[in-house]
């Protein structure tokens, strides 16, 4: 037939398109959706939650296995952290400069970054 040794080698590992590889496919679908669906935030013992809702009948390992084939990996959203304590008595100083950038003389104005000050508060 004339036909390279490694073009049918790799003919011949084409997996069957069997019953059980098709509900796998399937299953691993409805994981997938469910995950996206749920911004990439639900893990394993969740998604099993939802499929049950829904009627399909998985346990926690069988959607853990299904989410380490497909590459889903959980991320956890950060918390929401206060950086600004605006709740204070002290004075606020005036804005002198009111973003007029253009200065006609050295030394005039100075700006700097202060976000790097270390202090007791953190």
């Amino acid at each position: 037939m004339r036909v390279s040794t490694s073009a049918f080698y790799v003919w011949n590992q084409q997996p069957e398109m069997t019953e059980k590889n098709r509900e796998r496919e399937a299953f691993d679908i409805k994981v997938r959706n469910i995950f996206e669906e749920h911004r990439r935030i639900y893990g394993s013992r969740r998604i099993s939650k939802e499929l049950k809702k829904s009627g399909v009948n998985a346990g926690r390992y069988k959607v853990r296995q299904a989410m380490a084939r497909l590459g889903l990996g959980v991320r956890y959203p950060k918390k929401f952290k206060v950086t600004t304590d605006s709740d204070h008595n002290d004075s606020i100083s005036p804005n002198t400069l009111n973003r007029d950038f253009e200065v006609t003389e050295p030394n005039k104005v100075w700006a700097t970054d202060i976000t790097y000050v270390w202090t007791l508060e953190g």
